[in-house]
């Protein structure tokens, strides 16, 4: 699958998991619960010990989307893109990704927090624009705003995403949702894997029922 391809995907489906554990098999239990939960956009941080192997076992599954997280620096990007990730993302507006990036067709995600830096991903050519932190900086308010003068520019969200505001972010348009690892982490460790289940459940039928809404929206405008 291409970028385009993978980036139409997500913008189907919407939420992307953020893997950020202590050990490789935690990585891998919270990874393969989320995707049980119904979510297939995994961003695997390179926080996690053994990183490379973990994008390059899901990467092998079926039914997983897996990404690279937390890229800071080319020597990182091809390693993840040589291990199996579909997706590279970065906290910060790491603009020299996007080259290596598209070279091999894979999906660039560099972070910004202002709007000189959403244009100046935009410029390169970043497939998503990753909002971060998003809820510090206005959340669903400010991706509206951006929206004016970056018409074209599609985004991706992380920082404070939760069921309360999830689909303010479809309503907005909103590419990539990203489901903090804090929480995911946590709710697995209390609630048990069917009751996190359920959590991730609840999140994708809220994202079904916003993007419901907004094609009835649309159809009625017509």
């Amino acid at each position: 699958m291409g970028r385009t391809e993978l980036v139409s995907e997500l913008h189907a489906s919407r939420l992307v998991a953020v893997v950020r554990s202590k050990s490789a098999d935690e990585a891998m239990e919270l990874a393969r619960s989320v995707v049980q939960g119904g979510i297939r956009f995994v961003e695997i941080t390179f926080s996690v010990p053994g990183a490379l192997d973990v994008i390059g076992e899901l990467a092998r599954e079926k039914g997983a989307r897996v990404g690279a997280g937390t890229v800071l620096a080319p020597q990182q990007a091809e390693r993840a893109i040589n291990a199996g990730a579909q997706f590279v993302v970065s906290p910060s507006l790491e603009l020299n990704l996007v080259g290596i990036c598209h070279t091999a067709d894979i999906a660039c995600f560099p972070g910004a927090a202002t709007p000189t830096e959403i244009m100046a991903a935009g410029r390169a050519h970043a497939d998503l624009v990753k909002i971060f932190p998003a809820d510090l900086v206005g959340g669903p308010d400010f991706i509206r705003q951006m929206q004016g003068p970056f018409p074209e520019i599609r985004f991706m969200v992380s920082g404070g995403v939760s069921q309360k505001n999830v689909q303010e972010y479809v309503r907005a348009g909103v590419t990539g949702i990203c489901l903090g690892s804090a929480y995911l982490g946590s709710l697995l460790a209390e609630s048990g894997k069917k009751q996190f289940a359920s959590e991730m459940q609840k999140f994708v039928k809220l994202v079904a029922d916003a993007q419901k809404e907004k094609s009835t929206v649309r159809t009625r405008k017509k």
